[in-house]
């Protein structure tokens, strides 16, 4: 298992344009996976340290189970990796 972060855009509805747009940093915890999922905008955070991980608003880690086949998809990550 290894722990990944991966960062999703989402547009506010209200403000100026230039911030209107923001980032949500959310982190995974991919059970029998230590790959480089870099094509699928997942970094591989393990030798960070909790200030680092703090700085994107990372607190915690959703643990992905190798048959949880709707996290996957929303990750965009292949199931025949």
């Amino acid at each position: 298992m290894s722990r990944y972060v991966k960062k999703f855009k989402s547009l506010g509805s209200t403000g100026p344009s230039e911030e209107r747009g923001f980032a949500i940093w959310a982190g995974y915890d991919i059970v029998g996976v230590d790959d480089d999922l870099s094509l699928y905008g997942l970094q591989n955070v393990e030798t960070w340290d909790e200030t680092r991980l703090a700085e994107l608003g990372v607190t915690k880690f959703l643990r992905v189970e190798p048959d949880d086949e709707a996290t996957y998809a929303t990750l965009g990550i292949p199931r025949t990796r």
